[in-house]
């Protein structure tokens, strides 16, 4: 389905926010704290209805997160009747509780998520080597292609996107990376790669890593040209054969595909073969952006193929199939690793190993929520439960005007014996906005860099 990326991101994080913002909803009530209102987004109110209890239900301007806004002392007097239901007067266990229940909902809603895709019969391509990158590091590790990959390092995997997930753990790194492969024979063999500052510019780990699927094996032989388009600028013709890109041979069209997307802007002496001749053309690419925003090289060609006549998938794929009770052990296993990930890459931002260029903000989520609905429900759900994760964890950060820096305030009041004073809290609240204003510059300066 095509959404433009502005409801793509309303449909996708809409969900998000308004169940983070119903866990603390409900825990409060259900723990006796009275609530006020409950918000979507921030800023001035759009629309407002007040129910029999007294909460005020709010459409607020800027639709970047939600709240909830519960009786407080600090806040302002507070009748005495009512001091019993005020946040800062219920026990420490309660505040902690209602104040973990917005990420813990999240983390929550992107299991359900993931067991219910999960029910969703799925074909998935196995680890086969297809082959190599030129000077990457599986190439230097002298990797086969044609192998298997079972396990990076002590994680098994069977299916790329597997493989794509455990390597995203090494994101940042620099050192050795253990990667284990079966070869047709049933023989095992063990590779040592070298990482150096691992996925510090690329965003595709497994491309990073240098390796590439098994791909169809269809010729370069060209059987369409784009009118006026850089192939035809260059006197390349339908029939022509291609053979090589600067004079290093590629034989299929796939791996063509990908030598020029990663060559936008640039001039390429391509090597053709037309009749019985041999000839060297120079081309220069355009530079165009891909649905997901990167910059690729285009030329403007094509060729004509059948599926079933170059590309034989037996004993390629795996299909997984899961029913309504065992979907959600694993659902919990996809979230264990895509936990296990967000974790190591954030700890990895945290000791300056990785780039804060690698955030995205609103309109790089918008953008992706686009192209994924483009995919189909089963990328947009996937993408809505990374994202729950991502919001979920974001959220435990102890920093304050954040879940986790409450829960920072409350362990300082647990070990002092009080709270903090007023004015400590909102010192630490100042910080934490303007901490969080920076990071919200940084992240839409990325996404201008790479979408605007």
């Amino acid at each position: 389905m095509h959404l433009s990326p502005l409801v793509a991101a309303f449909l996708v994080l809409g969900p998000l926010v308004l169940l983070h913002e119903w866990g603390h909803f409900i825990v409060a009530r259900l723990l006796g704290v009275r609530v006020l209102a409950f918000s979507i987004g921030f800023g001035p109110v759009l629309w407002s209805r007040t129910d029999r209890r007294g909460v005020e239900w709010r459409l607020s301007a800027v639709p970047l997160g939600g709240y909830v806004k519960m009786l407080d002392e600090r806040e302002g007097p507070v009748e005495p009747s009512e001091q019993p239901m005020a946040f800062n007067r219920r026990p420490l266990g309660v505040r902690l509780a209602v104040t973990l229940a917005g990420p813990l909902m999240n983390i929550f809603l992107a299991w359900v998520l993931y067991s219910l895709l999960a029910l969703s019969p799925s074909v998935h391509l196995k680890t086969v080597i297809g082959r190599l990158e030129p000077g990457s590091p599986a190439q230097q590790a002298m990797m086969v292609p044609g192998e298997q990959i079972i396990a990076v390092g002590t994680h098994t995997v069977q299916t790329w996107n597997a493989l794509s997930l455990q390597l995203a753990r090494h994101v940042g790194e620099s050192g050795t990376l253990l990667v284990q492969t079966r070869d047709p024979r049933g023989l095992l063999h063990r590779y040592t790669l070298q990482l150096y500052h691992f996925m510090e510019q690329g965003d595709d780990p497994v491309r990073e890593i240098g390796l590439v699927p098994p791909e169809p094996a269809i010729p370069a032989i060209i059987s369409s040209i784009e009118r006026g388009g850089p192939a035809e600028v260059a006197g390349i013709r339908v029939g022509d054969h291609l053979q090589a890109l600067d004079g290093l041979p590629i034989t299929t069209w796939p791996a063509w595909v990908d030598a020029v997307e990663h060559a936008p802007a640039k001039d390429l002496h391509i090597t053709l073969l037309r009749g019985d001749t041999t000839r060297t053309v120079l081309l220069h690419t355009e530079k165009r952006t891909d649905p997901v925003g990167l910059t690729i090289g285009h030329i403007g060609a094509g060729v004509a193929w059948q599926s079933h006549e170059v590309w034989p998938l037996a004993g390629l794929l795996i299909e997984e199939r899961h029913n309504l009770l065992d979907c959600w052990g694993q659902g919990a296993k996809e979230l264990s690793t895509v936990l296990s990930v967000t974790l190591d890459t954030l700890h990895q931002l945290v000791r300056g190993h990785l780039s804060v260029s690698h955030l995205s903000g609103p309109i790089g989520i918008a953008h992706m929520a686009s192209v994924s609905a483009a995919y189909g429900y089963k990328a947009l759900l996937t993408l809505m439960a990374m994202l729950s994760v991502s919001l979920g964890v974001l959220n435990l950060l102890p920093i304050p005007v954040l879940d986790g820096g409450h829960v920072l305030f409350f362990a300082v009041e647990a070990v002092m014996g009080r709270p903090l004073s007023l004015r400590l809290q909102n010192m630490g609240v100042a910080l934490g906005a303007a901490l969080m204003l920076l990071l919200m510059v940084v992240v839409i300066i990325n996404d201008l860099h790479h979408f605007g």
